[in-house]
């Protein structure tokens, strides 16, 4: 009765001991079929359990997944919400002339990311030294306080001094979050963590413009003033961050997923982001990064200030234009959650390049075609925000996917922190010169700017699928068959074939 044991330690994933080595393991190492069986024995012990159709690594439990779903609904609530909150504190609070308030925006975005830039590799070494659950939940806090704080600003200044604070928190959660979504499944269900996720930053995002954002027009119509109304809606966002954390602290699992004494010296992960930048599907990860973290604030951003725009024309006022339109991007985020699943799906049926090329064709069509929007407050337009929605949110799925499944484990978070370095440096230059061509040619200006990168990168996607296409797809439906038939010859003693 030979069996096989995890070790004690539950984050040692893979690693399994054999208890009886005398005999009977002798056997089942000169037997064919016994050594079949041994595998497939060793494969249920390291899939340890699933989560609904996500198979989880070793050691990870469907409490850690939970809260790991929940602090993404929190963290990209606060990570998407803040250029959405922000334009109201520019028009309201701060009484920024509206011809400004894109220059103004993309100021503060501009160096809320060099911030993010500087820190996302220190972070990430840190996540993985001490581990990704501390690095989050100091994160958090942060951006927490930078909500807390910024409805009192009194000047741009003062409003961009208390952005620095977010964009310290938000370089350690943004990274974090992205490697927990690694480190949780198991390579066959790396698109499916990623696509079920996305859900929940979907909601995240949902959440913001159904529920944040309309609650200065809320307490209007009761006839609370406009700066009480700005007020109430960021220190919501605070106490949402504060919660977070706790949450974060008694669910997500401690340490990495490697033993402490397998973990990188803290000089080589310092260098690591860049050493695998040699691997042609990584530089390409960090390239997808570029544009798909920019995208958040390309739509979040700009998206709102084009609304807010439109509806002064209107005739309606920041907070009535807000909430309109905050209609509409619900509906187009009910889209990016019913696309989630069969996007992930994709992923881990087809090579990650090949699911990356068909996010980049649907992204670069999506941005380009902003230039045809006559209003984002026009409901009849609302096919293009599907394509945009599409795209963007393929792409950010297929970048963190490749980026996922290439990175060494014990520098999973110093490579997608130095991916995330890469997304910030994105939203770095778009918000930055994206601003400036909102102001000058046009609120189309800044999305035609991102499709235009979309489409080089896809021209060098399907370069690097041609000549270093990586692994095959984990999980293609074609092999499903015939795994299924190898393990019923196995048990049922049948012969195996080798094909």
């Amino acid at each position: 009765s030979c069996y096989i044991t995890c070790t004690n330690d539950r984050r040692a994933a893979g690693r399994t001991t054999l208890p009886h080595t005398g005999y009977c393991s002798q056997i089942l190492l000169n037997n064919g079929r016994a050594r079949g069986l041994l595998s497939l024995l060793m494969d249920k012990q390291n899939e340890s359990i699933k989560f609904g159709p996500i198979w989880l690594a070793p050691g990870i439990t469907r409490v850690n997944v939970m809260t790991k779903f929940f602090t993404a609904f929190v963290s990209v609530s606060m990570l998407s919400g803040l250029p959405i909150l922000s334009n109201y504190l520019l028009t309201e609070h701060l009484g920024i002339p509206r011809g400004q308030t894109g220059t103004v925006a993309g100021e503060l975005s501009f160096w809320g990311e060099i911030v993010a830039i500087l820190l996302f590799n220190p972070f990430g070494v840190l996540a993985d030294r001490i581990g990704r659950r501390p690095v989050y939940i100091l994160g958090i806090l942060a951006m927490g306080l930078g909500f807390g704080l910024s409805p009192f600003a009194t000047t741009a200044n003062e409003l961009l001094a208390y952005r620095v604070i977010y964009a310290i928190g938000m370089a350690a959660v943004a990274g974090t979050m992205a490697t927990l979504t690694n480190d949780y499944p198991r390579e066959e269900s790396r698109g499916m963590m990623v696509g079920l996720t996305s859900i929940m930053n979907t909601l995240g995002a949902m959440f913001v413009a159904g529920v944040l954002a309309r609650i200065p027009s809320l307490l209007a119509e009761r006839g609370v003033d406009a700066i009480t109304g700005g007020k109430t809606m960021f220190l919501i966002a605070s106490a949402m961050c504060v919660l977070a954390a706790i949450v974060a602290k008694l669910g997500l699992a401690p340490g990495t997923p490697v033993a402490k004494k397998d973990r990188g010296k803290t000089s080589d992960l310092l260098k690591s982001g860049l050493r695998n930048a040699k691997n042609p599907r990584i530089a390409l990860a960090y390239a997808g990064a570029f544009a798909a973290r920019s995208d958040l604030v390309i739509k979040g951003m700009f998206l709102t200030l084009w609304a807010i725009q439109d509806g002064v024309k209107q005739g309606l006022n920041p907070g009535e234009s807000i909430a309109r339109f905050g209609l509409m991007l619900i509906l187009m985020n009910a889209v990016g959650i019913a696309s989630a699943p069969a996007f992930g799906w994709l992923i881990d049926r087809v090579n990650r390049l090949t699911a990356f090329i068909i996010a980049l064709v649907c992204a670069s069509g999506g941005y380009l075609s902003m230039g045809l929007i006559t209003s984002p407050l026009d409901f009849s337009m609302w096919p293009f925000f599907v394509l945009i929605v599409w795209g963007s949110g393929f792409m950010m799925k297929s970048s963190l996917s490749l980026v996922g499944q290439e990175a060494p484990i014990r520098e999973r978070g110093s490579v997608i922190a130095m991916s995330g370095m890469c997304g910030a440096i994105g939203i770095l230059i778009f918000s930055k010169w994206g601003g400036i061509a909102f102001d000058a040619w046009g609120p189309w200006a800044p999305f035609v700017m991102a499709g235009a990168y979309q489409s080089v990168l896809l021209v060098l996607a399907i370069i690097v699928r041609i000549v270093s296409p990586g692994r095959p797809a984990p999980n293609p439906l074609w092999q499903k068959a015939a795994q299924t038939d190898k393990i019923d010859a196995i048990t049922t003693n049948k012969p195996v074939s080798n094909t």
